[in-house]
């Protein structure tokens, strides 16, 4: 009966048999390194996640400020068309667009390099400088402007808001823009710290647990 139930284990170990023999310390240090690959990918994939989160929550905000401005703006497109709130839409409808469709594609950039969205940087800095040409053109009309002195029929105080929206958006769009273009250039270097300072954190681990395996060994 111990044979029969010690030989299934023999079986599914052959390999490691094969390649340690009897040595307890290259099982031990076998033992040891399996930890050690465990743990390093318990840690990135917290890490991952944590990089994921910011991400998701400024595409988020980059939809939900650019509908706010569509809102704002398309009320006084549809009074009578002025090119000042049509250019605000269009870059609102366009950053708003791009955030649902970016959000949407990112969790794919685990399957296919097509669909990391961090390569496409150059269009989140592009809507970025879009945001401050609409920023530019509000606040040099609604900066300075005394909230009781109306622009074209419009609301002073809320254009003003509307105003400070946009220079938030624009700031979105640079933070991602600027996380796309560190991932792309950069994303290897850090990478490798990253790697190196996990190894770090497990070298005194995997010496603790080989020498503990090799003690329990040469006891038995």
């Amino acid at each position: 009966m111990a044979i029969a139930k010690l030989l299934p284990v023999l079986l599914k170990n052959k390999d490691a048999i094969l390649e340690d023999g009897l040595d307890p310390r290259a099982h031990a240090q076998r033992q040891a390194n399996n930890g050690i690959s465990y743990g390093k990918k318990a840690v990135a994939a917290p890490l991952k996640a944590w990089e994921s989160v910011p991400r998701m929550v400024v595409r988020g905000l980059q939809f939900v400020l650019g509908i706010v401005i569509v809102g704002i703006y398309g009320n006084r497109v549809s009074d009578g068309l002025s090119p000042e709130w049509a250019y605000g839409v269009v870059v609102a409808g366009l950053a708003s667009v791009t955030a649902v469709v970016f959000a949407i594609a990112a969790p794919f950039g685990a399957v296919s390099n097509r669909c990391k969205t961090h390569r496409l940087f150059t269009w989140d800095l592009t809507i970025f400088i879009l945001w401050i040409v609409a920023f530019g053109i509000f606040a040099a009309i609604f900066l300075h402007r005394d909230s009781d002195n109306p622009y074209k029929g419009s609301s002073t105080i809320v254009e003003k808001a509307a105003m400070w929206i946009d220079l938030i958006n624009a700031v979105l769009w640079l933070v991602s823009g600027a996380y796309g273009f560190t991932k792309t250039f950069l994303g290897g270097k850090v990478d490798s710290l990253g790697g190196k300072v996990t190894e770090k954190l497990f070298q005194d681990s995997k010496k603790e647990k080989v020498h503990h395996n090799t003690a329990g060994y040469e006891t038995v």
